[in-house]
């Protein structure tokens, strides 16, 4: 038995030598990371690890790597790019944009997250029109429909105990994203909260595949309960989105043809995803039946809805822990936004300039899509070694984004001022890349963007946010999105939204402002329901 056993352990060490070998030499001017052993390669970084251990061992891999280095996972290897210029040259390469095998596993071929390159390229050229600045123009009064219910369900637990605040916003963003790509009636359906449940069900059980190499192989990931509740799921997430496209393909059947405006649109109606795609034209080249209209329409729901809640979460804790901050930016949304009835712009976010900045490093030291992965469908030249067709490139942008050389000796601190105007000129166009890079970025940034400061201005114009975690004990965990190693736990206070003052003396808090043709937001400590009382002298 020793002896067999022997004999398997040594054909085993020679297949593991044969294969990587040749890979090894092809790229031998990129140096290795170690240690690597025969057999596991540097896969003990992360077996055996929980999430958050996973998640800190490879920031730590890319912390010690300067440009590129080769990493296996047993018989794989892997490029851990982690150089702007180097991310920039396999973003951009057309000839780089497949995607690797582990995104076979969310198994929806014709979603654009993880479709093959072949089909990916016509179905995007297809769908950038139904991102467009006119629709996300007609999605504004969804957006702010969904974050008034959100501030209205969050009210209750304010002067309470900490609350979990990503519970709102996953829940504001899910309708959010529901209404744009489904429509009200989606949401109006019995079993809504049923198909909500499945979908998350499903995603979950993906996103635990994706980063269990134990899992890879399909032989084994069938013996588990796990596949078994993913394909339940899936079926029945689909055969929701099939009854979904049949009464919309039924409805604008029976719709009249309206008379749009001269630019293509009425006003601001929204122009819902579902309705767009099945008015669109098919042609040779791209034909959206039910069965990939229903996948792209799960693929858009499940990232639209994860990316955008864990974002405005993580941007609400770092408002609790900078209140300075907080304030400034509630100030800015005052004066932009005096009336609580007042309709937000395009205009009006536009002229939000430290909403702006503030969000944009919320997403810099925790960009919610942290890892991404590309396979080159050539050969290609990269820092002077020859890598073949078929080799996986893994980038980390969590890391990207704290890079000393790029971002300055304070990398790892909260700095707003890192986006102004003087500051961005000079920094590498590709090392900052909250929605990822290249021609395959994502198509929803503009939609995320818009929706995620509107949540965010309606939180800051009812509430003050406070927390007891501190900015250096953020930890987070390995997954498909950057998700937070423990709860977003927010006190809650409500605040007065508006007082006008003009050439007034205004006495607070013992201290004497003087206000000239402005609004002033003033931040009091006892606030009922009703509003809040406050005494001030006027001279």
């Amino acid at each position: 038995m020793l002896i067999l056993f022997s004999i398997i352990v040594a054909l085993l060490l020679l297949l593991d030598f044969v294969k990587k070998r040749p890979l090894g030499r092809a790229s031998c001017a990129i140096p290795t990371l170690h240690p690597c052993y025969p057999l596991l390669g540097n896969s003990l970084l992360l077996l055996g690890k929980s999430e958050q251990r996973r998640f800190e061992s490879l920031a730590d891999v890319y912390r010690k790597t300067s440009r590129v280095q080769k990493c296996w996972l047993g018989p794989q290897l892997l490029y851990a790019v982690a150089h702007p210029d180097l991310v920039q040259k396999i973003l951009t390469d057309p000839n780089c944009c497949e995607k690797p095998f582990f995104y076979d596993f969310v198994n929806l071929k014709h979603g654009l997250f993880s479709a093959k390159y072949k089909l990916w390229k016509p179905y995007r050229k297809s769908l950038n029109s139904t991102f467009n600045a006119k629709i996300l123009l007609s999605f504004i009064a969804i957006f702010e429909k969904c974050a008034r219910d959100m501030v209205v369900k969050m009210r209750p637990y304010s002067h309470g105990s900490p609350v979990d605040i990503l519970q709102f916003t996953s829940e504001c963003t899910l309708e959010m994203v529901c209404r744009t790509t489904l429509g009200t009636e989606a949401l109006e359906r019995k079993e809504k909260a049923e198909f909500l449940n499945n979908l998350r069900i499903l995603f979950s059980k993906v996103a635990t595949r994706v980063i269990s190499v134990e899992l890879y192989s399909d032989t084994i990931y069938k013996l588990t309960s796990g596949y078994y509740e993913e394909k339940r799921t899936r079926k029945y997430c689909l055969n929701y989105a099939y009854q979904i496209i049949a009464e919309r393909q039924s409805s604008l059947r029976l719709q009249s043809s309206s008379t749009d405006s001269e630019d293509g649109y009425e006003d601001r109606t929204p122009k819902i995803f579902i309705d767009q795609v099945l008015s669109m034209a098919t042609s040779d080249e791209t034909e959206f039946n039910v069965q990939n209209l229903s996948e792209q329409i799960l693929t858009i729901i499940a990232a639209g809805h994860d990316t955008s809640s864990q974002m405005v979460a993580h941007t609400c804790l770092f408002l609790a822990m900078f209140p300075e901050l907080q304030e400034q930016i509630a100030v800015e949304i005052q004066t932009l936004l005096p009336s609580g009835e007042a309709e937000i712009s395009p205009e009006i976010l536009q002229q939000m300039t430290a909403l702006d900045k503030f969000l944009k490093e919320s997403m810099r030291l925790a960009p919610v899509g942290p890892i991404i992965a590309r396979t080159n469908m050539v050969d290609i030249e990269l820092d002077g070694a020859h890598i073949p067709q078929g080799n996986i490139f893994l980038f980390n942008f969590y890391t990207l984004h704290r890079r000393k050389d790029f971002w300055g000796p304070d990398a790892n601190r909260f700095d707003p001022k890192n986006f102004t105007s003087e500051r961005t000129k000079k920094r590498h166009p590709f090392a900052y890349l909250p929605f990822s890079g290249g021609s395959r970025n994502c198509i929803g940034a503009r939609y995320a963007m818009y929706s995620t400061k509107i949540m965010l201005v309606y939180v800051v114009r009812n509430f003050r946010l406070s927390t007891d975690i501190k900015f250096e004990n953020l930890r987070y965990l390995l997954d498909i999105t950057l998700n937070l190693a423990f709860e977003h736990l927010v006190r809650l206070e409500q605040v007065v939204l508006m007082l006008v003052v003009k050439r007034s003396y205004v006495h607070v808090s013992f201290e004497f402002y003087e206000i000239s043709a402005v609004y002033v937001l003033f931040h009091t400590e006892k606030i009922g329901i009703s509003g809040a009382q406050l005494t001030f002298t006027s001279q």
